[in-house]
């Protein structure tokens, strides 16, 4: 998560003259030059008052102007550690509400986290119009902001550009043929992300061998969770560092995700020719609008993902003009519009504290 959304923010702010260093909670990235165990899962709850004590003596060896933290669970012990070391500035940056995908009490205890996150925070940011609406529901004094047009850092078009792919032969050495329907699946694994209702589309509905399922992330022993077997036209990659290269050679991006803050899937797909077929949900409807630059599915039908696949594979006119819309809307979330409006975001909170 650091690697993919933090990074490019860091490099912006050192860009810009700023003295940023980058804390995390479990892997480092390129940028990060510690690694202090805050977020809130169950393997570190036994060290949180030393990280605690961490990342207060850090704080005051350091006299940051700014903390920011970034997600939900990983936020409240940073902000915690800065409001009591009376760090002026504390920005919650959250990259998506969570809450809205579960029930009972664990979505109570996501609602509760927000709302601490906020009251800790001298300033809330979050990714879309969509997670401020949520928010807001959490506690109306939230007040969330969002940068530009929204998204966690932007997305970089000179890598997300199917043009760049032109030459690719991904599809060949894969065996797929021209005439085949090339559907694409990127996330975790999970029932909240939609895994299990696209493996159903596949299983009750796209029997046909020319529509392929290719699942980005997953294993056959992840769909084995599932069904009884691996249907013979999906295809499990695992993990992969080419996406750029996967969705260029592909048609469709499908997404039966339960939430979303921005989804950057839809964002990366558009960029590269797909067409996008996604769940009609808050943090989606932020991206797509239904039959302009994609297709929402209502309800997350599985029936209604199978048609529209059919549909587009018939291609026409309308599918057209459908990405070329889509690459309009992707133009708007441009990185390289996007981290100079997160600058002047840095400098208004610099100039206007206390």
């Amino acid at each position: 998560m650091a690697a993919l959304f933090i990074d490019p923010l860091i490099e912006g702010e050192r860009k810009a003259g700023h003295d940023s260093e980058l804390i995390t909670s479990s892997i480092r990235s390129k940028t990060s030059t510690l690694e202090i165990r805050y977020d809130l899962s169950l393997r570190n709850l036994p060290l949180l008052p030393f990280s605690l004590f961490r990342i207060c003596r850090l704080i005051h060896a350091r006299k940051p102007d700014v903390v920011i933290s970034h997600n939900t669970k990983s936020s409240p012990l940073p902000l915690f550690a800065a409001w009591l070391m009376r760090v002026k500035s504390r920005i919650y940056f959250n990259h998506g509400v969570p809450y809205v995908g579960y029930n009972g009490t664990v979505r109570w205890v996501l609602k509760l986290l927000e709302s601490i996150n906020g009251s800790l925070a001298t300033k809330v940011l979050t990714v879309s119009r969509d997670m401020v609406r949520l928010l807001t529901n959490v506690r109306e004094s939230l007040d969330p902001s969002v940068i530009l047009n929204g998204s966690a850092c932007g997305l970089d078009l000179d890598v997300y550009n199917k043009a760049r792919y032109l030459d690719s032969r991904w599809r060949q050495e894969h065996g797929i043929n021209k005439d085949d329907v090339l559907v694409v699946f990127v996330g975790r694994p999970e029932r909240r992300k939609g895994f299990e209702r696209a493996l159903h589309v596949w299983k009750d509905y796209l029997t046909n061998p020319k529509y392929k399922l290719l699942l980005c992330g997953a294993t056959p022993a992840d769909v084995l969770r599932f069904l009884p077997e691996v249907p013979d036209n999906v295809t499990c990659l695992g993990f992969i560092s080419n996406i750029p290269e996967i969705l260029s050679n592909s048609d469709i991006l499908i997404m039966p995700s339960l939430h979303e803050g921005l989804s950057y899937a839809v964002l990366e797909a558009m960029a590269c020719g797909c067409v996008v077929i996604v769940n009609d949900i808050e943090g989606i409807r932020s991206l797509v609008s239904d039959k302009n630059n994609g297709y929402l599915v209502k309800d997350n039908a599985l029936a209604t993902y199978a048609q529209l696949i059919e549909r587009v594979a018939q291609g026409g006119e309308d599918i057209d003009l459908i990405r070329q819309e889509a690459q309009a809307t992707v133009n708007m979330f441009s990185r390289k519009l996007f981290i100079p409006a997160y600058i002047a975001f840095l400098n208004d909170i610099n100039t206007s504290r206390p």
